[in-house]
């Protein structure tokens, strides 16, 4: 007899809390780095500039930001990634 398997639910994949990285890429901008920001802290409270780090494309056109947050939930996460994902400046999200 087969045992039935039982799927853990998104929020036991993580142990909340937990340090997470939200990494943002597009187009460099002031807009960008201003919209992403006031995105994640509607959701995480303040970030601080030792939680962001950046990297510039080889030839300049785009810009990648790493922020690190404590993420409190799965709820958290997806509201975050569907805000940054709605919005025009953010061309990817991993």
């Amino acid at each position: 007899m087969t045992k039935p398997t039982i799927e853990p639910s998104s929020d036991e994949l993580f142990n909340f809390p937990c340090d997470y990285p939200i990494k943002i890429m597009g187009k460099d901008c002031a807009e960008l780095n201003i919209t992403m920001l006031n995105i994640i802290e509607r959701h995480a409270g303040k970030i601080h500039a030792n939680q962001i780090t950046s990297k510039k494309s080889s030839k300049g056109a785009y810009i990648s930001y790493t922020v690190r947050i404590v993420a409190t939930s799965r709820t958290q996460l997806d509201s975050i990634n569907q805000e940054l994902q709605d919005d025009p400046l953010v061309a990817y999200i991993l």
